[in-house]
């Protein structure tokens, strides 16, 4: 009996090898296994089951093997967490268990060899899906081959007495599973559960109990979702022109702060010259000076501000007779005509609000203009984002 036991196990680990191929393969060749997605709703994955078949109980008798022989039932309902582990809550019920023996009596005996009574045994069981596990998930595959094993109630009770046993059971199996559509399969059950070898209230002095049976029966998959998805491989974003744009804004940058240390430094220069020269050079007309602002901005930084403070009070205020114009403007390769032209206005207007309320320069002496991006006068588009007083 074990050899045979033994045989029809290794023949369903074959052929669940076989089905375990089934194209589940990635671009490599190599068997995909997961992980999967388990964040459904509840009562996704959920089933129902139910079969019938033959059950036998295993006890101290020694003979009679095919009287022995009893019809069973189950029903039970179950859900896959993943494709690989399942959990079931099961009921079988066998009625008119027999057993024979002129070796020992029971509580249930019914004739002086005959022990009759009915079976019943719920258990919650942990299912292990060896095709998903060794092959990698297939919803399509047509066979696959679950044990499990499971702990329980039995309640054994008698058909023509009122007496009674109740054990806690031990249960162990294989469910083979052949698929017929997305929501039926036919299952082939074959369990056993383990019980005190006193279940059944023999007089014999066996360690255990073993009720075993075979049923063939249906799984109706429930709910919303009735497979599995495997987890995405997240997509890398592409920082390609983000970091295109970082590279151009530093290089920007770095003309901008060469720019403005050549200025202070021209700046530096003027300052350290004799007074006298400085006075000559103010009783002349005024040269244009140009303001730069950065990106985006309407407002001078501190070297700026410095060199508007020193064109003012040095030739500005000492050129009484000629009236200033504010060139605002902002460069082409940024922005649209419409944002370019308000940003040159901003620019020009904060100009003009500094020579007339910290300066105390009369309007009168002032125009302003601005021309957005309609004519940039330096090749460098840093150097366009300008107000030029001329």
């Amino acid at each position: 009996m074990k050899k045979i036991v033994t045989t029809i196990i290794a023949l369903f680990i074959v052929i669940a090898g076989i089905a375990q191929e089934n194209n589940n393969r990635n671009a490599s060749n190599k068997v995909v296994r997961g992980p999967y997605e388990t964040n459904n709703g509840f009562f996704d994955n959920f089933y129902i089951q139910g079969g019938a078949g033959a059950a036998i109980y295993l006890g101290g008798q020694n003979a009679d093997f095919s009287k022995r022989i009893v019809p069973m039932y189950e029903i039970g309902i179950g859900k896959w967490i993943t494709p690989t582990i399942g959990v079931r809550l099961l009921g079988n019920y066998s009625p008119y268990m027999r057993q024979y023996s002129t070796k020992y009596s029971s509580p249930f005996n019914v004739s002086n060899t005959l022990q009759k009574f009915s079976f019943i045994n719920v258990h919650a069981d942990f299912m292990w899906n060896i095709s998903n596990a060794l092959g990698g998930y297939k919803e399509s595959r047509v066979y696959e081959i679950i044990p499990y094993v499971g702990f329980g109630w039995a309640h054994i009770e008698g058909t023509t007495n009122k007496k009674n046993n109740n054990e806690i059971s031990t249960n162990v199996g294989i469910l083979n599973k052949f698929r017929v559509s997305r929501t039926v399969d036919i299952n082939l059950d074959l369990h056993s559960a383990i019980l005190h070898g006193n279940a059944d209230g023999s007089t014999i002095n066996n360690k255990i109990d073993i009720p075993v049976g075979a049923s063939l029966g249906i799984t109706v998959r429930l709910g919303k979702v009735k497979s599995f998805k495997r987890v995405q491989a997240p997509i890398t974003p592409d920082y390609t022109p983000y970091e295109k744009q970082i590279n151009e804004l530093e290089s920007a940058k770095k003309v901008l702060i060469e720019n403005n240390a050549a200025l202070a430094s021209e700046i530096e220069k003027l300052r350290s010259k004799p007074a006298d020269v400085v006075i000559e050079k103010a009783s002349s007309e005024a040269a244009p000076v140009a303001l730069f602002f950065g990106l985006g901005k309407t407002t001078l930084d501190k070297k700026e501000l410095t060199n508007l403070d020193f064109f003012v009070n040095n030739a500005m205020k000492n050129d009484k007779n000629k009236v200033f114009t504010l060139i605002g403007s902002a460069d082409s390769a940024t922005g649209s005509a419409a944002v370019n032209q308000r940003i040159s206005e901003q620019r020009m207007q904060y100009v003009y609000n500094l020579l007339v309320n910290k300066y105390g320069i009369s309007p009168s002496k002032l125009l302003k203009k601005a021309e957005g991006a309609s004519n940039n006068r330096f090749s460098d588009p840093e150097l366009n984002r300008t107000v030029i007083i001329e």
